[in-house]
């Protein structure tokens, strides 16, 4: 413990999200801890609700950074429709099981299954899925109460879409097949997947406005595209449309959001300039630290083409308290002098030992301050 009163002049405590604020937050997700810049974060309607259809998002979702993709980023998407100083947020409490479930099967004569029927079967239970592959994993809801009154005054949805689809059926037999196909194989530049979503979210929106248990109020609805089962990145919104109170879906608005790896050729071929700075960063660390061999990656968000959010993780196997502690100021220095001015946005740096986060840097633009933390 005595070792840490050392680096008292460099670190600065760090507080992690417990409420809503506009205020400088740090919030810890289950795998990396960032820095949301003045960002308006929803407070959670008391006494706290489980989604009425928990459980099931984990089993239509395979990636578990889609999970937490699709729930953070319809939260922050809905932002631009339900003001976090106007309503509280809460888990979705309308869409139940029997209701996602009913959208989730496939489309039948009587059903209300919007996933494509299996047509011209020939009875192999493979070729049958590989050609007419499930495209609706999930529909994701959650509910805007009103602060004042306490009432439901809007939805949002997320609509979840599989780019590759895994199946997993049973022949005649009760021999077992798993496989994976890509829904889209086409190279005509068009997202069969995102027009299929928006086909048949004018069927959910039918099917909540004709539900008298759902009350009618004013919808955001996005469209969400999942990644690869084992992808290191998560997928990607699509597209958004906003539904006022009674009325069906007029138009929808794209949305320019990608995640991207440092390093990769997509973010070279898309930022050389980002990826060379980061490409300096990384080679200085590991000159200065040879010995350990540390591993060192990044995940960057542009928005509209625009770098919006950077995640270093450098990751050091085994390093003890005093290489900490230089792999933390050397770190800090380093990002002073070879990212901040180059880059205005939040960044934050995570080192890791053996996939446990040991220590946290964070610089914050607005402030023009680094903070860090040992954990």
């Amino acid at each position: 413990m005595g070792v840490w009163k050392n680096m008292l002049f460099f670190i600065t405590p760090l507080f992690f999200l417990v409420s809503c604020s506009n205020e400088d937050q740090v919030v810890e997700n289950k795998n990396n801890i960032s820095l949301f810049q003045e960002k308006n974060i929803y407070e959670i309607m008391q006494p706290a609700k489980s989604n009425v259809s928990r459980g099931l998002i984990l089993s239509n979702i395979d990636n578990l950074l889609d999970i937490t993709e699709i729930e953070n980023g319809l939260m922050e998407l809905s932002v631009n429709h339900f003001s976090t100083n106007k309503f509280y947020m809460q888990e979705g409490q309308y869409l139940d099981e029997k209701i996602i479930s009913q959208w989730l099967a496939r489309k039948t004569k009587e059903g209300f299954g919007l996933n494509p029927p299996i047509e011209n079967s020939r009875g192999d239970v493979v070729e049958d899925q590989k050609n007419n592959p499930r495209i609706l994993s999930h529909v994701l809801e959650q509910n805007f109460i009103n602060k004042e009154n306490g009432k439901l005054e809007g939805l949002s949805l997320a609509i979840s879409l599989n780019e590759f689809y895994d199946f997993r059926v049973t022949d005649d037999k009760g021999l077992v097949y798993t496989g994976q196909v890509k829904v889209d194989n086409s190279d005509d530049n068009v997202n069969d997947v995102e027009n299929y979503g928006k086909e048949i979210a004018e069927n959910i929106i039918k099917d909540i406005r004709n539900n008298n248990k759902i009350p009618n109020v004013p919808i955001y609805l996005t469209l969400y595209q999942e990644s690869n089962i084992d992808g290191i990145l998560p997928g990607i919104f699509l597209a958004e449309t906003f539904i006022p109170e009674g009325e069906r879906i007029d138009k929808w608005t794209d949305i320019d959001i990608k995640n991207y790896t440092f390093p990769s050729n997509p973010l070279y071929s898309l930022d050389k300039e980002t990826h060379d700075k980061l490409l300096t960063f990384k080679e200085d660390i590991q000159k200065s630290f040879e010995h350990l061999n540390p591993k060192i990656s990044g995940k960057l968000r542009y928005q509209n083409g625009k770098l919006i959010d950077l995640i270093i993780d450098v990751n050091a196997p085994l390093i003890n308290d005093t290489e900490l502690i230089g792999l933390f100021q050397l770190t800090g220095d380093k990002l002073n002098t070879v990212l901040v001015d180059y880059l205005p946005i939040p960044i934050t740096i995570n080192i890791t030992d053996q996939k446990q986060i040991v220590g946290i840097i964070v610089w914050d633009p607005s402030k023009k301050q680094l903070y860090a933390n040992p954990i």
